[in-house]
């Protein structure tokens, strides 16, 4: 999906600084105009930021996006004699079945930093939860182990909206749910930057709902 999309950006004709981390937001006045790149500046009318969990590291967004990455371990077995045509869930885990005949298997909650290695001890949770709910996996090949990291807070599990700053939105803290919302989330931050409004109520996602949010220190819903 992440390649289809780059694909469609660049077809568009989207500029892309691949490599060239975001240290700032731009700030000009009352507003934003902008990002503050690792070797430049890139000047916009608008910007998202999307950035997950890395959205606190970014200066000047951290009151709007109190995140914390939250590591997922996971793995990708192979049972040749195991036919698996459907997502299964249990309590301790999730099984997604792959067209090249893969089981991906996961996920681990755990709250390490930005640490992305995986561990025998995260594996081995994964694993034994596997056996449990499909005990023919038990013959399954291990192929590969990985870890990524999702934005998480205490709270709704999304931050979605315009914030105080001129021409600044927010759009994360999807927590595990990224991938599937990111169709309505890119619709209603087009309807925003389009149109000025939204076709739904987007309010209780409101980056300026935490306490230290306006550049003032009063909370206040977004225009």
């Amino acid at each position: 999906m992440t390649a289809a999309i780059l694909k469609a950006a660049e077809r568009s004709g989207t500029e892309i600084f691949s490599g060239d981390g975001a240290k700032a937001i731009w700030r000009n006045g009352d507003g934003c105009v902008g990002l503050v790149l690792q070797n430049e500046k890139v000047e916009a009318k608008w910007t998202i930021i999307a950035a997950g969990c890395f959205s606190a590291t970014i200066e000047g967004i951290a009151r709007y996006v109190p995140v914390r990455p939250a590591k997922g371990q996971m793995a990708a077995l192979r049972a040749d004699d195991l036919k698996m045509e459907r997502v299964l869930w249990s309590e301790r885990s999730i099984f997604v079945p792959r067209n090249d005949g893969r089981i991906l298997a996961g996920a681990t909650v755990e709250y390490a930093g930005f640490d992305k290695r995986t561990t025998a001890g995260g594996i081995e949770k994964i694993l034994s939860a596997a056996i449990d709910l499909a005990p023919g996996l038990a013959n399954a090949r291990l192929e590969e182990t990985w870890a990524g990291l999702a934005s998480r807070f205490s709270g709704s599990p999304s931050i979605l909206g315009p914030t105080d700053v001129d021409g600044l939105l927010i759009a994360t803290g999807h927590f595990r749910s990224g991938i599937l919302l990111a169709p309505i989330t890119a619709r209603l931050v087009r309807e925003w930057i389009t149109e000025q409004r939204v076709s739904a109520d987007w309010d209780r996602f409101s980056p300026l709902r935490f306490p230290s949010a306006t550049t003032d220190g009063a909370s206040r819903a977004p225009a």
